[in-house]
């Protein structure tokens, strides 16, 4: 059959057309050689990509494939010098593997061997667009027949994870048939824009051909294959996979939770220690309680499934997940998806969101749907629209959730926190403040007791998370550090003493002369050098952190002798790895957060070596693949520091152990302390490197390090 013979649409659109078997299959069959611009390579991209192949595989055509990648600045224009191609293009092998280790699904499993038949026949050539600062997304098609005719089409996809389900994949394409000569100006421009990036001559994009790596997968593939891919399969799969979707109510909000079968790639199972926390949930604290689980030992599945199996014997039950920051709302978002949750984004404009609210839980109140789930962030949670919104949920059937609950013992969120659900979970790695017992008091107050606890030493005991090594690393403040340092910590006694006797809280000054004392610390100039000292030597290795101060540091730089440059911390440290040629990102509440999801997934990939942070990981965002960690700045609460080595230790793929690098700050050797200031700053700093060496691989080297510093103060005993 020629495609003419196909009375082709001009725009197709998933919601009301099957655009796979009304257009893909048909035009596909009767192709000689297919042209494919796809977004940023993943499983689901690849699923895209692929569909309605298997029928293109009994003509004997041929196909060329063009995937984008993540890559920055440099990579691009070494590409274009014609230089260290095989360094970039087995950095993207590796990050393609990645994304096929996590695949799962038959409709993946089998366009993708679709795929490898059609390199092993020589049939399919794969070429990788890279383009710095984001993805490569056109998506664009060129189906021809055997006269010469030719399907142009381009458009717009969902290729996110829940793509690869078929009520999921959304779709919209413009068809232009080439043999209309009208609508020449249309598709005579694809054509040539196709061929531009497949020849590497599209301004600002670099193209490589396919990294070995993943051409060996797909011959792989392809060998354990017995027959060509058959058409009939991939349909048949597809209407079992429709037809079990259509199980659950059409809507995405009445379609319910449950349990996934799989969670990145691997058989979906609670652990012991989760299912303890919501047995103690529900016996100690009558479904009212606080986890207090290790950072990474998987508080979000544990509440996640406490919804599903509360759901199933509460009709109507609506939960309302709270949150301090965006990127941790949408983290929510993508596991409560893998539940069957959708949940109201109550994070991005008004506008948005707030009619959903309110009709969803008019329809709550009405008993006319099933469940309602809902995730705010803790702002947005205050505002008046969404109090009033949620003060109409029925109180037997409320479910509140408090992601890193602790944000909430403040006094500013007294009265905010609804009174009206009768179910509550607090989730925290640190629910108490160390220091403060009313903050402490109000967390009791609206959670409950702590039902559950699961330790650090637990938590790696049992394989949760990953073993470490701690490399302690002593910094000497400057003598005018070490004068501001001390001048300081007399004022604050002064302070202290007065309001102590008054019987008065902290005042705003006292509160403003700890921040200074603690930004000598945390910046203090030293530091520098000896990051240059440890970094010497070694190359710049993926899946690095480090944690910066935001303070300012004096720098003498090359070119102006007799000048001080004040700059922040993580500015001059930036400067320092970009001299040092490492590829990296800052990562602070400054740059955008569309720019963060990127930069997190570049550092995924390995497509830049190491984020520079301040506190946006301190808490919540997920980074597994982080392996490495040099601490220059960290506050006396227990939380930062705890926060922070759990976000180092979770498990990722090929991650059997990680490194932790912390810099100590002493008063310098033999500085006049009548006062006792330099004890008291060592004592303080051990409390975080006690905590971290206790538990590391190597705490014995540890402590040799530190033992000259323990002798000289008198302070053995406390490691």
């Amino acid at each position: 059959m020629a495609l003419r013979n196909i009375q082709a649409k001009g725009v197709y659109k998933s919601d009301r057309d099957n655009i796979l078997e009304d257009f893909y299959f048909p035009a596909l069959s009767a192709a000689v050689r297919y042209d494919r611009a796809v977004g940023f390579f993943s499983s689901s991209t690849i699923t895209y990509a692929a569909q309605a192949l298997s029928t293109f595989t009994a003509n004997g055509g041929r196909m060329r494939l063009i995937v984008g990648a993540f890559t920055d600045a440099r990579d691009i224009a070494a590409i274009k010098r014609g230089e260290d191609q095989k360094r970039i293009s087995e950095e993207i092998g590796e990050q393609f593997l990645a994304a096929i280790e996590e695949a799962q699904g038959e409709v993946f499993e089998q366009r993708f061997q679709t795929l490898a038949w059609l390199v092993a026949e020589g049939r399919l050539d794969i070429r990788v667009a890279l383009r710095p600062h984001g993805m490569y997304h056109d998506k664009v098609g060129i189906i021809t027949d055997e006269a010469g005719d030719a399907f142009v089409f381009a458009g717009s996809a969902n290729e996110s994870a829940q793509a690869l389900l078929p009520t999921h994949n959304y779709e919209s394409i413009d068809v232009f048939p080439t043999w209309k000569l009208e609508l020449e100006p249309y598709f005579s421009e694809h054509r040539a824009a196709f061929e531009r990036l497949w020849e590497n001559k599209s301004r600002g994009t670099a193209v490589i051909d396919v990294p070995t790596a993943l051409e060996d997968r797909l011959l792989e593939v392809a060998e354990r294959m017995d027959a060509p891919p058959d058409p009939a399969r991939e349909l048949a799969i597809l209407k079992r996979l429709k037809s079990q979707e259509d199980e659950f109510d059409v809507t995405p909000k009445e379609r319910g939770p449950r349990l996934p079968e799989m969670i990145g790639g691997n058989k979906f199972e609670i652990r012991a220690h989760q299912r303890d926390a919501l047995n103690a949930w529900r016996e100690k604290g009558a479904f009212v309680g606080v986890f207090d689980l290790a950072t990474g030992a998987g508080k979000t599945i544990t509440a996640c499934y406490a919804v599903v199996q509360l759901a199933k014997s509460i009709p109507g039950l609506t939960v309302v997940i709270a949150v301090p920051y965006q990127n941790l709302a949408d983290q929510w978002c993508e596991i409560l998806e893998i539940f069957g949750i959708e949940p109201i984004r109550c994070y991005v404009s008004k506008t948005e969101w707030e009619d959903d609210l309110r009709q969803t839980i008019h329809d709550v109140e009405m008993a006319a749907i099933n469940f309602a789930a809902i995730v705010v962030v803790n702002r947005t949670m205050k505002s008046p629209e969404f109090q009033s919104a949620i003060s109409r949920i029925p109180e037997n059937r409320f479910l509140w959730i408090g992601d890193e609950c602790h944000h909430h013992s403040s006094e500013s969120y007294a009265g905010f926190l609804p009174q009206n659900a009768k179910y509550r979970i607090g989730l925290s790695a640190t629910p108490h403040h160390y220091l403060d017992e009313e903050r402490n008091r109000r967390l009791t107050e609206y959670y409950g007791d702590i039902v559950f606890s699961y330790t650090l030493r637990q938590a790696i005991e049992d394989e949760v998370l990953t073993p470490y090594e701690y490399h302690p690393h002593i910094v000497e403040l400057t003598l005018d550090e070490a004068n501001e340092f001390a001048d300081l910590s007399n004022e604050i006694a002064r302070h202290f003493a007065r309001e102590k006797s008054a019987g008065s809280k902290p005042s705003q000054g006292l509160t403003a002369l700890l921040m200074r004392r603690a930004r000598v610390i945390a910046s203090a100039a030293n530091k520098l050098p000896a990051l240059e000292s440890v970094l010497a030597g070694k190359r710049p290795q993926n899946h690095t952190l480090f944690y910066c101060g935001d303070g300012t540091v004096e720098t003498d730089p090359a070119d102006e002798e007799d000048e001080i440059l004040e700059g922040r911390q993580i500015e001059v440290v930036s400067q320092q790895l970009d001299r040092l040629g490492w590829r990296i990102s800052r990562f602070t509440s400054r740059e955008p957060r569309r720019e963060r999801d990127s930069i997190l997934t570049n550092f995924k990939f390995g497509l830049i070596d190491a984020m520079v942070a301040i506190k946006c990981l301190d808490e919540g965002i997920d980074v597994p693949a982080c392996s490495t960690a040099y601490i220059l700045a960290s506050s006396r609460d227990p939380r930062q520091f705890i926060q922070r080595r759990g976000r180092i230790l979770r498990k990722s793929p090929g991650k059997d152990s990680a490194t932790i690098h912390d810099f100590i700050v002493v008063l310098p050797e033999g500085y006049e302390d009548a006062a006792g200031h330099a004890r008291k700053l060592v004592k303080s700093e051990l409390k975080r490197v006690a905590e971290f060496s206790n538990l590391s691989l190597n705490s014995a080297e540890a402590y040799q390090v530190l033992r000259p510093i323990l002798t000289a103060y008198d302070l053995e005993h406390v490691i």
